[in-house]
């Protein structure tokens, strides 16, 4: 599955030309425009440049974003950061390598934002060249930029590996109760059960350290992700949901939900509550 997401202007040849050589494997095309100015109605643009691609792409699925100002950095970021977040938790399946973004179209500041978005996001980028008369016929316009993650560009060893681990993990409240679907996170994971992890990878891949004490390994793994959350890299949340009857307790794992027609209740120890 192929994500494209281009930001358009005035012009939209850039977003023609991309299909034209790249479309394969595309399914759904994201186009990023501006408001409505004084000047230039750019919902109506982009609402026939929908039109076109439709009846030349069927299977593509082709949705609008549109930002506030095309002058500014932060609406062109956010737009993609809601764009690819909307479409990983439709399919979790999906990685950012799935998602390639055309720094083209638009003002000099929305084509900056998009390469500061493929870079931070880890997609793939695209430009596309703009034909020249004497070209020859079969003239590659679509360039492949040479894109390097920050994660990948900026951290190395224990930082990296810990970004690893997070991007591996799967969080789901502890104590669901059995009958109610676990709601899973992916990338998530507890500091608790980070800290654990990072020592069990440390001890296999270095045996010679293993006599390190255990308090010095935690206090050094607290720097890194320390580290990782002053960088950015990483999010952290200040609590852990759990489940509560209707006392306000936490219920102990493994309870289980029960159904009285329309009334849903909780098997804990001193009775239905």
């Amino acid at each position: 599955m192929t994500i494209f997401i281009a930001p358009i202007g005035v012009t939209v040849d850039h977003v023609k030309g991309w299909l034209a050589e790249e479309s394969s494997g595309v399914t759904i095309l994201w186009l990023i425009h501006s408001k409505k100015s004084p000047k230039y109605d750019f919902p109506k643009i982009a609402k026939k440049l929908v039109k076109d691609l439709e009846s030349a792409y069927t299977r593509i699925e082709i949705k609008l974003k549109p930002i506030d100002s095309a002058f500014e950095v932060d609406p062109t970021m956010n737009a993609i950061s809601e764009i690819i977040d909307e479409e990983c938790n439709a399919d979790t399946d999906l990685s950012n390598r799935d998602f390639t973004l055309n720094i083209t179209g638009g003002t000099n500041i929305v084509a900056a934002s998009t390469m500061i978005s493929a870079t931070w996001h880890g997609t793939k980028a695209h430009y596309v060249l703009e034909p020249q008369k004497n070209d020859p016929k079969n003239k590659k316009y679509v360039i492949d930029l040479p894109v390097k993650p920050i994660g990948v560009a900026k951290t190395k060893g224990p930082q990296l590996d810990t970004l690893k681990l997070i991007a591996g993990s799967n969080y789901f409240i502890e104590n669901t109760p059995t009958g109610i679907p676990r709601k899973i996170i992916k990338g998530s994971i507890t500091r608790k059960k980070l800290i654990t992890a990072l020592e069990k990878f440390n001890k296999s891949q270095d045996k010679k350290k293993a006599t390190t004490s255990s308090a010095r390994k935690k206090v050094r793994l607290e720097y890194i992700v320390d580290q990782l959350e002053n960088s950015g890299y990483i999010e952290k949340i200040g609590f852990v949901e759990y489940y509560i009857d209707s006392k306000k307790s936490k219920l102990e794992k493994n309870s289980k939900i029960q159904k009285r027609g329309k009334s849903v209740s909780v098997e804990i120890k001193d009775g239905v509550e």
